[in-house]
């Protein structure tokens, strides 16, 4: 009896964590569900325009995101106030049978400084969003193009700060994500890129308004056309825009533009016209031989010509008055 009866009291006693493991996985779930909640919208804008942009790229150099501390970030000062709506990247998609590099990268972005400013907003990219960008612009698998990444949430930007495009994982547990373009010697002074201080991705942001935001700009143009005041944006500079495709810093392309340009010189003409020289234009005038004897016809030699005239007239009427008998 003894025995059966602390039998029956092990029994209990390991039912016991299967019935607490139940809160448990229910608590684990919560989390889940509340990153669901948690997940933003892309936001309602109006008027998206460009803001930031860097282009120059250096040729067969590329990098890649981290998770990691100091290795996920790059930074850009915005010009323009505003929602921030994107964020284009200039690359290619890494090789997916690695094992350095994930699927797929998730992050945010933060104000003022990498590690301890506010959080914004949200933004996933995947290897399969890469693909699928890069066949949409008729590229090859292996070729690069512009990567859009688009922002979730209302991400504030006001210009003159600074702001980080952090990656926060990878997913699969690995190192690294992407294979994207950046240039050297410091080519966008208001910003960084974690793996040196002069590098700079080649990346474009763009920013929109919301409904809010164009309503009361509106209001403020009225009152400012009462009170007489205009304010006129400045004209556009053309070299401001953006190129199709970034610059290389490569310098094999540049002396092949160099060396384009001088074909364009008329050197053709030169020989077409030759300059021929004074004195070899002199000798090619000079007087036939049938000039100089028109002009030996008209020379008298001897005496002139009205006297010749009237001796032979004289002649004539002294012999048909004078006839000789």
């Amino acid at each position: 009896m003894l025995f059966l009866f602390l039998n029956s009291c092990s029994e209990e006693k390991l039912d016991a964590p299967e019935n607490a493991g139940e809160p448990s996985t229910q608590s684990e779930k919560k989390p889940k569900q509340a990153v669901k909640v948690s997940s933003l919208d892309f936001p309602n804008v109006y008027i998206e325009e460009l803001d930031q942009s860097q282009e120059f790229y250096k040729e067969q150099h590329e990098t890649s995101f981290s998770f990691v501390s100091k290795k996920n970030w790059f930074s850009y000062t915005s010009g323009k106030d505003g929602i921030l709506t994107k964020v284009l990247l200039f690359g290619k998609p890494n090789f997916k049978p690695s094992d350095h590099y994930g699927d797929s990268m998730h992050g945010f972005l933060r104000e003022g400084n990498p590690d301890s400013g506010p959080k914004l907003g949200e933004w996933d990219l995947s290897r399969d969003d890469i693909v699928n960008q890069i066949a949409a612009q008729g590229l090859g698998s292996r070729e690069a193009g512009w990567i859009t990444i688009r922002m979730r949430g209302e991400i504030p930007q006001i210009a003159g700060k600074t702001y980080f495009l952090v990656c926060e994982k990878i997913t699969g547990e690995k190192p690294w994500f992407g294979a994207f373009a950046f240039g050297e010697g410091n080519p966008y002074l208001p910003g960084k890129f974690w793996l040196h201080p002069d590098h700079d991705l080649v990346f474009r942001t763009y920013v929109g308004k919301t409904p809010e935001q164009v309503a009361k700009e509106q209001k403020n143009e009225e009152v400012s056309k009462q009170l007489g005041l205009t304010n006129t944006p400045p004209p556009q500079n053309p070299s401001d825009l953006p190129t199709p495709l970034p610059i290389s810093q490569s310098p094999s392309k540049n002396l092949v533009i160099q060396n384009f340009e001088p074909k364009d010189e008329p050197k053709i003409e030169s020989k077409e016209i030759p300059i021929v020289p004074p004195t070899s234009i002199e000798k090619s005038v000079e007087p036939s031989g049938e000039q100089v004897e028109e002009l030996n016809l008209i020379q008298i030699p001897n005496g002139n010509i009205e006297d010749q005239n009237n001796s032979s007239e004289k002649k004539s009427l002294f012999n048909r008055l004078f006839k000789k008998k």
